[in-house]
């Protein structure tokens, strides 16, 4: 007989067994056994100090705070690259972008075609696979849409209001129809649920909100209202940032009372986190860290608040309730756990680690365990306690004891110059097995602007799902699918009647 802590070990290094034990099992229906349900609700610019399990005395995440109360909270947990486009791709990848020349933001540089992504794992292993939140795909090149690796079904980007389709890049919340991009991302996750959650198949939802990504000012006033009833006069950004944060956190549960209500919450694997630090300029708190987006040449980028994220899973019945991980661990190891609860083979190009032993106990972390970053002219280690620091034209690293000195403002470098050189061997040891930067690559000159000039994959824009069938049938006619067409044909329609 297999025991749990052989199928475990085993599962997570991709060997599909049939036994599923406790940290790893699922409920009975009919004369089989169905997997698992999977989500993952992927932030964008959510600092740890935001989040009220982490520490935020703020109100707004109760959601959040009650999917941390119902699993297992990880305070030691890192995306492993920022900013967004690099964090999602190691996310979806379960890889050191590094390993693909993807270094910086460097949108429309190619994911690899060779390597399959989380999406066409899990489609493969039998599941539906659903993703909301298409401006935050944000990786690949322009013909590698969510569409195109994996998804079985997208909820499609409502057309927006002419005039405020970009800000740097982004994009606002506002559509033509005046809803609230943040309340239609909900509703979809919602739907989504709905209609596979009794299906024989399992599901796996990619959940990646705009939230809360600047313009924050296109909130709903009902959410100002809510948490500063007495208010008067302007808002100030960390009060925008807030009312953004609480819309979100009010998708988050709607998505646990429909699980609820279907009787399936303990048929899914919740897994919550955020691709990189806040923004300074909307009053973000990355405390007990500093760091974050911006700054002069991307000087926030380098410090702890911009890699160390507000992470939590949640999977009641099989997760311990209300506990506490301190041990390392990243986004990379969503792909693993993912693969292990789903009982299918781990891809060999993955690095992560399955987190359910460790979560439930099973295991113990790997005290030697490092990680390393180099995103533009950040590069950082993390090994035990140390963190050591490069940014800019800096030769020498800066070394921090992170548990003492969550802030960073002492360098004690020279204090342990044995420990700047282990550290600076191993750093060098993963920078060299790196190739070099790799280029965007530009997509055809019909599709330029319908790409935001190749800054993103091929789309589709419109209201509720669309099928991989759907799409094959229209991808190579952006009439069929792209923002402007898609926005004019429904304002004539709108026109019309």
């Amino acid at each position: 007989m297999t025991t749990r802590r052989q199928f475990l070990k085993h599962v997570g290094a991709g060997c599909a067994i049939s036994l599923l034990p406790s940290c790893a099992r699922t409920r009975t229906r009919g004369s089989g056994k169905k997997r698992p349900n999977i989500i993952i609700i992927y932030m964008d610019d959510l600092a740890l100090g935001d989040v009220g399990a982490f520490g935020c005395p703020d109100p707004g995440t109760e959601n959040i705070d009650a999917l941390a109360r119902g699993g297992v909270k990880l305070t030691n947990a890192y995306t492993i690259n920022a900013p967004c486009s690099p964090s999602r791709c190691g996310l979806m990848m379960g890889m050191y972008t590094q390993r693909f020349g993807k270094f910086d933001l460097s949108r429309g540089v190619p994911i690899p075609d060779d390597k399959p992504t989380l999406a066409e794992t899990l489609r493969d292993a039998g599941y539906a696979t659903g993703i909301v939140g298409l401006e935050k795909w944000d990786i690949g090149r322009w013909d590698q849409g969510c569409l195109d690796r994996g998804f079985m079904e997208a909820g499609m980007h409502p057309p927006r209001a002419e005039g405020m389709e970009g800000f740097g890049g982004g994009a606002a919340y506002r559509s033509i129809d005046g809803s609230y991009l943040t309340e239609t991302e909900g509703a979809y996750v919602v739907d989504f649920i709905e209609r596979h959650g009794h299906d024989d198949k399992p599901f796996f939802m990619y959940f990646v909100p705009l939230a809360i990504h600047v313009p924050h000012r296109e909130v709903p006033e009902k959410y100002l209202k809510r948490l500063y009833p007495d208010h008067a006069g302007r808002y100030a950004p960390r009060q925008y940032l807030r009312a953004v944060l609480l819309a979100l956190d009010d998708q988050v549960g709607l998505i646990r009372q429909k699980l609820q209500d279907m009787g399936i919450e303990k048929d899914t694997l919740i897994m919550f986190s955020s691709d990189n630090g806040g923004d300074p300029d909307a009053g973000h708190r990355p405390l007990p860290y500093r760091g974050g987006k911006k700054g002069v040449n991307r000087f926030n980028l380098q410090w702890e608040g911009n890699f160390r994220m507000p992470t939590i899973l949640t999977f009641p019945g099989t997760l311990p309730a209300g506990n506490t991980y301190r041990g390392m661990a990243s986004t990379m190891d969503f792909y693993a756990t993912a693969a292990a609860v789903a009982n299918t083979k781990l891809p060999d190009h993955c690095e992560g680690k399955n987190l359910l032993p460790l979560l439930c106990g099973e295991e113990k972390p790997d005290p030697d365990n490092a990680y390393f970053w180099h995103t533009y002219t950040s590069r950082a280690a993390r090994w035990k306690q140390w963190r050591i620091v490069k940014f800019g034209q800096e030769t020498d690293w800066r070394l921090y004891d992170i548990e003492q000195d969550p802030g960073e403002t002492i360098d004690i470098s020279g204090q342990h110059p044995e420990i700047v050189k282990e550290m600076d061997q191993r750093f060098y040891a993963w920078r060299n097995q790196m190739p070099e930067p790799a280029k965007p690559v530009r997509p055809p000159d019909d599709l330029y602007e319908h790409t935001q000039r190749g800054n993103h994959a091929r789309r589709p824009f419109g209201y509720g799902f669309m099928t991989v069938e759907q799409w094959d049938k229209i991808k190579d006619d952006p009439t069929q699918w792209s923002e402007y067409h898609v926005r004019e044909r429904l304002l004539s329609e709108q026109n019309q009647n």
